[in-house]
């Protein structure tokens, strides 16, 4: 049977990612391409943060229209065309509207799936979306060059299929366990009265999406005559309290005035320099490449004076003197100081040079971070990760201000728990185990944030069966180095022939341009991954949209570039 002439390919999840996604096949303005759409939910677009699954009225964006990437309409423009009831549904004044403004989670949902609904509109890509349909499997069909998508109603084959399957909240202990919840998500389900405090492992903002709720299930906010918002506990809740449990004992940043919206491409150590650094570096791209070049030279443009104190720091000695420096104070009288600076700093239109330098250095390390050492990998997770968690965080100010009345009621507090802490269920209770003591707890709630998943949870077996996937790991550059932390933690690190370590790192190995590698280190032409669950070990920052808008650029480049793939051999890696 002769082949047809069309490109066909499958986005499997039609969320942000498949949005980025179709976008750019759209933009490619090809007409030999054929797309076909597969999403459990009934809209295009939302994905679980911007959806019932992720969010109810009380969850706000902490990103805004200027910091959007470009879609078919401005989130500015598209906000002022709403009619008044919807306005008036998510408290939305117009003549105080602008593009910096933050809004409601389900009212960004409903932007992006109106971004979809107009790109496909444009007909230019002949598409077919199939809503409320879940895949069951993704078998590659290697003699064949194609990939076969299995659905309950039957199978459906592609030239590429691109995984967009978004987040994933993997529930060992709820609804095993009376009052334990595995993740804030669906947060309709924490809409329970807790007349007794309310344990939270984690201080993000995956933590303040539990806070909002559970605070409007069992109180209410009120803004007093002089302006002060003040929060009143329920009568049939006075025991209601929530304990925050954090490792560093901090509270996230938050938001101030950002001098560049977008994560700029000017200024970033570019992939053609750090490849070339490769070259002379045993393969490696070295962290601290990045450290000097997309943080320090930032601040060298735009705070010289602090430049001038951080120039001689190492990264170790530059997180520690960050973190001391709030370790110092009380964490709910740091956020009020920091609540001050944000206010200053949107009045001013000056941002807090640094902490938006972080951001950039975050969104900057996560393309090489597969060609890290393991030493560097760990050295980030261990030592800059936690700072940057907390920095780039940009609490939205609705938000900041609950915290601050629900502290002030002495409903909420903040509990610094180091790394040692654990969590077990026992006959009398949910027990906090930290180095002050244990607490027994009724109600519990998981909020440290979307676990970055290994292949056991991977949602297509037959890519893991057939060896399609394989672990992601990363080669520890001294071999010593590698032994000593196989010695210390020996399911982590594997040892190959040739005597080299290598780290094992969460979720499937991937290449430079989301292709996923099968155990021979061969990258597959015809299947790309940008579920971030999945690549954690790969791609270890969630950047969502951002992710999302460049991830998609190369994936289709690649697509494009190849449109009829044969069967591949040898390493594309």
């Amino acid at each position: 049977m002769e082949r047809s002439t069309l490109v066909k390919i499958a986005l499997v999840g039609g969320g942000p990612s498949a949005l980025f996604v179709y976008k750019r096949l759209v933009e490619s303005q090809r007409s030999d391409i054929e797309v076909e759409i597969f999403e459990r939910s009934d809209r295009l677009g939302v994905g679980m943060p911007y959806g019932p699954a992720g969010a109810e009225p009380e969850h706000i964006t902490n990103v805004s229209s200027s910091e959007l990437p470009e879609l078919p309409e401005t989130l500015e423009s598209w906000v002022k065309r709403l009619p008044e009831k919807k306005l008036q549904e998510h408290r939305i004044r117009l003549e105080s509207f602008h593009e910096d403004r933050v809004i409601p989670r389900l009212l960004l949902g409903e932007y992006l799936q109106a971004q979809f609904q107009t790109l496909l509109e444009t007909k230019v890509v002949k598409t077919n979306v199939h809503l409320n349909t879940r895949v069951i499997d993704i078998r590659e069909l290697r003699d064949l060059g194609q990939m076969e998508v299995l659905v309950s109603t039957g199978t459906h084959r592609f030239d590429h299929a691109v995984i967009c399957s978004g987040h994933n909240w993997p529930r060992p202990h709820e609804g095993k366990v009376d009052g334990y919840f595995d993740s804030p998500y669906p947060p309709r389900k924490l809409a329970i009265q807790a007349n007794h405090p309310v344990a939270l492992r984690g201080s993000s903002l995956t933590a303040i999406d539990a806070i909002r709720t559970l605070a409007r299930s069992n109180g209410s906010f009120i803004q007093t005559e002089g302006g002060e918002l003040v929060y009143r506990v329920a009568p049939e809740s006075q025991e209601f309290r929530l304990v925050m449990h954090s490792r560093n004992g901090m509270l996230p940043c938050v938001r101030f005035h950002l001098e560049d919206p977008e994560v700029p491409d000017e200024g970033l150590l570019q992939r053609r320099d750090w490849l070339k650094t490769r070259e002379s570096n045993e393969g490696f791209v070295p962290l601290d490449l990045f450290f000097e070049e997309d943080f320090k030279q930032e601040l060298k443009d735009k705070d010289p004076a602090l430049y001038d104190k951080v120039r001689t720091m190492s990264l170790e000695q530059f997180v520690t003197t960050a973190l001391e420096l709030r370790e110092e104070r009380d964490p709910f009288e740091l956020f009020e100081a920091e609540y001050r600076e944000s206010l200053e700093s949107l009045r001013r239109e000056e941002s807090v040079h640094w902490k938006e330098a972080l951001s950039t250095l975050s969104f900057a390390l996560n393309y090489p971070a597969k060609h890290f050492s393991a030493e560097d990998s760990l050295r980030m997770s261990k030592i800059l990760s936690p700072l940057i968690s907390i920095v780039i965080a940009f609490l939205p100010h609705s938000s900041t201000l609950e915290l601050q009345a629900l502290h002030r009621s002495g409903r909420l507090s903040l509990l610094d728990v180091g790394d040692d802490s654990e969590v077990e269920v026992t006959q009398e209770g949910i027990e906090y185990r930290t180095r002050r003591g244990s607490t027994l707890y009724r109600t519990y709630v998981d909020c440290v944030g979307q676990p970055a998943l290994g292949l056991e949870k991977f949602p297509f077996p037959s890519l893991v069966k057939e060896n399609t996937v394989r672990p992601a790991r990363l080669r520890f550059r001294d071999p010593e180095q590698g032994r000593r932390h196989q010695e210390k933690s020996p399911d982590q690190v594997q040892q190959d022939p040739d005597g080299s370590f290598h780290l094992l790192v969460p979720g499937l190995a991937i290449n430079d341009n989301y292709q996923p590698l099968d155990a021979e280190d061969r990258a597959n032409p015809r299947l790309s991954i940008m579920a971030v669950p999945y690549i954690g070990g790969h791609n270890p920052d969630y950047s969502g949209l951002d992710f999302c808008e460049r991830a998609s650029e190369l994936i289709v480049a690649g697509i494009l570039r190849s449109p009829e793939p044969a069967p591949y051999s040898g390493s594309a890696a």
